[in-house]
């Protein structure tokens, strides 16, 4: 496990990740949250996820290739190797490339960045890019999350709402905490379930869009279809995470970091 550095002390979200999954399976690898937390003003530590069921707080795809499905979840036990691994302050960038089974060259790449601005927010951009000589065809990308808002002794409390008019995933409980997931492109599906039962694969690769659930033990999920990429194309999906203790406040903070991700990373 890894940390996030984000080299200050404001009010802030701290992530803790993991690369290499010795926990999760022989031999896995692939990139998960595994701590996520938000920081107040006091300096007072509010957790917001911690050890996710099934390793749900990271990236998962499913493309064609060759007229077959292939399925990627966040941590894969052969498929996934690591091809860069770079951070500093407030900066993390992991390169990902995933080999469908049987064959020798990998075929797909993924590139995650992650900032962290003097803010509760994280600001993630999800590149996938096609590393072979044929057309990968209908690739979907999703970004699944089993929250703990207020923590591991917190989650029977918590609610999950999608706003349609917004493109918005909003997760809170009772404590009060707000977490907060919008992107762009606007995402093609989602879905909120049990952490147990949300999991994309070759046979159901849609998830349910469903509004809203809880108050209970529940995960998140966004979905992104990003269509055909020929040969050495990528595609790019960037996403806002933001936290606070009121829903308006988790609001106002998603705009303004929509606004940094246009002025100083676009």
């Amino acid at each position: 496990m890894e940390v996030l550095d984000t080299g200050n002390r404001s009010p802030r979200l701290d992530i803790s990740y993991s690369i290499e999954c010795s926990s999760c399976g022989q031999g896995r690898l692939g990139f998960f949250i595994k701590r996520l937390s938000l920081i107040d003003t006091t300096g007072v530590e509010r957790l917001l996820l911690k050890n996710p069921a099934e390793y749900k707080a990271g990236f998962w795809c499913s493309y064609l290739l060759g007229g077959q499905v292939h399925s990627v979840s966040s941590t894969e036990s052969k498929a996934i190797t690591l091809a860069q691994q770079d951070s500093k302050p407030g900066v993390l960038k992991i390169v990902l490339d995933h080999t469908p089974e049987e064959e020798k060259e990998a075929k797909v790449r993924f590139r995650l960045d992650i900032w962290s601005r003097n803010k509760p927010a994280l600001l993630v951009r999800h590149t996938t890019s096609n590393q072979s000589r044929d057309v990968i065809e209908d690739v979907r990308v999703y970004l699944i999350v089993d929250f703990d808002v207020g923590g591991p002794t917190s989650y029977k409390d918590d609610v999950a709402q999608y706003e349609p008019d917004s493109g918005r995933m909003l997760v809170h409980d009772e404590t009060p905490l707000w977490v907060s997931l919008s992107s762009r492109p606007r995402a093609d599906g989602h879905e909120i379930a049990s952490p147990t039962k949300l999991r994309p694969d070759g046979e159901t690769r849609d998830l349910s869009n469903n509004l809203e659930a809880g108050p209970r033990d529940i995960a998140i999920a966004l979905q992104w279809n990003l269509g055909n990429l020929e040969p050495g194309e990528s595609k790019s999906v960037d996403i806002v995470i933001a936290s606070a203790t009121a829903s308006d406040e988790v609001k106002e903070i998603t705009d303004e970091m929509w606004q940094v991700f246009d002025k100083k990373i676009r």
